[in-house]
């Protein structure tokens, strides 16, 4: 008893295979495929047949299928990277009695390199914290973005990040917008020297694929803190020496009260 059931535990972990062990063969293989706005890509399916000429045949089902060649044991499909082009495609294939299908999810996405970071120039105001922002224009799919503000690589820390802005942008021939997408955050005066260099970081998570923008923050923030530390540096300095005009120090310190014991 124990016997057969491991044998059934074994079985049960064997993929299964259709067909006496054929399968459909698609390229690209992941079963997700992100695509660059107004880039093309052609995904080729196709299947090998013992017994007679297999089928194959791209179909669409929550978009349009777009441009497909059909040959004798495969068929192309071409996406041309519209917005529309996102969706499900289903490759179909048929051995004899034996059909098997495989789905691929196409993700067309608009992720230019346009930042833009501000202010570019800011009015001297070190008792107040200094507000600075990125936006990302042209972008689909707002809810894939996120953005960061580095010191260098590591993430700057004590700044108070605001509830990102989205706009509606443009309106594409296909009829879906882009959109442009606002972080702010506000920075704490800083009493220690400041970084060398800041960045807004932008990132877009897609399935497996990961992309990022980054642009240097103005140097007129960084003058600012530049500005703010050399002037209390100043203040100080001027304190002390009006201290020191109305208390100057005694040219001979006074040693008639002391005792020699």
């Amino acid at each position: 008893m124990e016997f057969s059931l491991a044998l059934l535990l074994a079985l049960a972990t064997v993929p299964f295979q259709p067909g006496g062990g054929q399968s459909l063969h698609v390229d690209p293989p992941e079963p997700e495929v992100a695509v660059a706005r107004g880039t093309s890509l052609q995904v080729t399916c196709s299947l090998s047949c013992d017994e007679d000429i297999a089928r194959v045949q791209w179909r669409g089902l929550d978009t349009d299928l777009g441009n497909v060649q059909t040959l004798p044991g495969s068929s192309i499909l071409s996406i041309h990277g519209m917005l529309t082009d996102t969706g499900t495609r289903t490759c179909v294939g048929s051995c004899g009695t034996r059909t098997l299908q495989h789905r691929t999810m196409i993700l067309v996405y608009a992720f230019p390199d346009q930042l833009v970071v501000s202010p570019e120039t800011l009015a001297p105001g070190q008792d107040r914290e200094v507000e600075v922002s990125c936006t990302a224009h042209n972008i689909s799919g707002p809810d894939r973005l996120s953005f960061a503000l580095l010191l260098g690589n590591q993430t700057l820390e004590g700044v108070r990040a605001q509830e990102p802005e989205l706009e509606e942008e443009t309106q594409e021939a296909e009829g879906l917008p882009l959109f442009r997408m606002t972080q702010r955050w506000l920075l704490p005066s800083l009493e220690t020297p400041p970084p060398p260099a800041l960045y807004c970081q932008v990132t877009m998570q897609l399935f497996n694929l990961t992309l990022t923008h980054k642009m240097e923050l103005p140097a007129s923030v960084i003058t600012l803190w530049i500005g703010s530390l050399v002037l209390g540096l100043l203040a100080l300095a001027f304190l002390a020496y009006r201290l020191w005009k109305r208390y100057p120090p005694s040219p001979h310190p006074d040693t008639s009260s002391c005792t020699l014991l």
